[in-house]
């Protein structure tokens, strides 16, 4: 019984809808209803243990609002008459708010006219907001919660749990990046590498081009280019054979030829390093985005959590309805930030984060350059982002579930405003179109569009770390070769965490174990 009289409402409603015009379902979903039948779909409330719950006023209530609703939603034009146009093939014209009509190939362009608006303030200004999955971002938002409810226990457990995090993670971070510096500034030396440069990068063009002598002074060609580990044990048999057998020391050099230690690609070196600094601009913009949320963000005491639900029923009744529980009403979102709490935020967490990422990157285009073979530069471009994953990983793996499901619900702060693009009518956004996107005005402005500033930015990093990398390492002949500085072994193994992961050299001693033969 409560079925059927609850289809003859909802036929009601849906019979109402025809009468004002109105065809939008998903307006209709405002009211819980769902004409496909599914999840979303009217529910019996069955609170009455006899099953004679009189279920009229509901029904009515419902109605009333709905018709309410619709009615002033049915300002824009007769949809009515227009659907039954377009059932009959004939062309659909839309009236605005000023009663101009609208033909139905101008539709789409007022459309595109919105969309771009609306697109292009979202690119250019965009949202504030945290990173969901990082441990940064958990420890920008989780002390902002709490306080927005005076410091709850069970919040302020979490939030100092997160701070212990937040110390495992820059400790790992800043131990394995100082590991890798380690071994770039002193294993490298002791194992007698020199920087690898441009050793090899023209030997299909060997000998009458650049770089087409290696580090023993001898000219390149295909067959006589190793990478290092190859190249020096090459060197280390040959030398062994002479040590045992010194006077066959020139039969020897005549006859043993260790080859020369190269790179095998230039272009692929390149293409590792454009592809490495792919994967760590995506940390950077997570950094930026937190440093413009620090900035934007209102300074103030303003509440990161609020409960709340739509005001046309009352709770009882959209949860039932919709199916929601209480914790569906509970919204987390970016809002102001005290002084003090941004100051802590920028100190404490946004600078070691830029200190981690730039180490990285700076460690990460060191030691590619120094990757003699394809397969090894592909591996290993993908492999050193790694090192950027750790916050995640961390967060992923040691957070409680409460945080996890207060980060997923955490709404960033909208920067630009749409009101215009709301409450413009359709023959302004048409006349809109026109002025800005055809005729005279296609291109005017749209150079940022263009141009792939993004592509631009990356690149502009690659080669400014590369020209580090040469700068620190390298020295240019008079013939356009780039070969390594002299190489000295370093005097002391002291742990100096911060020389290491900027690649800092310490003391090392006067005398060179290799330098570039005449």
């Amino acid at each position: 019984y409560f079925g059927s009289r609850a289809c003859f409402g909802l036929i009601d409603a849906f019979c109402l809808t025809h009468a004002t015009g109105w065809r939008h379902e998903d307006e209709f979903m405002k009211f819980g209803f769902s004409f496909g039948g599914g999840r979303g779909g009217y529910q019996q409330r069955n609170n009455s243990s006899d099953g004679n719950e009189d279920e009229e006023p509901f029904l009515e209530r419902i109605k009333n609002q709905a018709a309410k609703h619709l009615r002033a939603s049915s300002a824009t034009g007769d949809q009515a008459a227009a659907d039954g146009q377009a059932a009959e093939g004939t062309p659909v014209a839309s009236q605005s708010s000023r009663g101009i009509s609208i033909s139905e190939a101008e539709l789409p362009k007022v459309a595109a006219s919105r969309a771009i608006s609306i697109l292009s303030k979202m690119e250019k200004e965009g949202f504030c907001g945290v990173e969901s999955a990082s441990i940064y971002g958990a420890a920008v938002a989780m002390p902002q919660i709490a306080r927005s409810c005076q410091w709850p226990g069970s919040l302020l457990a979490l939030v100092f749990r997160i701070y212990l995090f937040l110390i495992l993670n820059f400790v790992l971070q800043g131990f394995l990046l100082s590991m890798i510096g380690e071994e770039q500034m002193k294993w490298y030396a002791f194992g007698g590498q020199m920087h690898l440069c441009d050793f090899g990068a023209s030997v299909k063009d060997c000998p009458d081009a650049p770089n087409c002598k290696g580090p023993l002074g001898t000219t390149y060609s295909a067959p006589r280019l190793y990478d290092y580990n190859i190249w020096a044990t090459r060197i280390y048999v040959r030398d062994s054979l002479k040590a045992v057998f010194p006077d066959k020391e020139q039969e020897l050099m005549e006859k043993i030829d260790p080859g020369e230690y190269g790179m095998e690609n230039y272009y692929c070196r390149f293409a590792c390093l454009f592809l490495f600094m792919l994967s760590v601009v995506d940390d950077l913009a997570g950094t930026y985005k937190l440093a413009r949320t620090l900035w934007y963000v209102p300074t103030g005491h303003e509440s990161w959590i609020n409960f709340s639900y739509p005001s046309w029923a009352d709770k009882d009744e959209i949860r039932d309805i919709k199916d929601l529980s209480e914790l569906d009403f509970c919204h987390f979102s970016v809002a102001g930030i005290p002084w003090y709490w941004k100051i802590f935020n920028v100190t404490c967490i946004l600078v070691p984060k830029c200190v981690l990422w730039l180490a990285l990157v700076r460690s990460g285009v060191h030691y590619l350059m120094e990757t003699a073979g394809i397969v090894d530069v592909i591996v290993n471009a993908m492999a050193l982002t790694f090192v950027l994953e750790v916050d995640e990983m961390v967060f992923n793996r040691f957070a409680s579930n409460m945080t996890k499901h207060i980060m997923a619900c955490i709404q960033d702060l909208p920067t630009f405003n749409t009101e215009d693009e709301e409450t413009e009518t359709q023959e302004e956004s048409l006349a809109r179109f026109y002025r800005t996107e055809v005729g005279g005005a296609r291109w005017s402005g749209k150079f940022h569009l263009l141009l792939p500033m993004r592509f631009v930015h990356v690149m502009s990093m690659q080669l400014l770390f590369m020209f580090d990398y040469y700068r620190e390492n390298c020295m240019r002949l008079e013939d356009g070769s780039w070969i390594s500085k002299q190489m000295h072994l370093p005097k002391e193994l002291d742990y100096r965490p911060l020389s290491l992961m900027f690649g800092v050299e310490g003391d090392t001693e006067d005398e060179p174990f290799w330098t570039m033969p005449d």
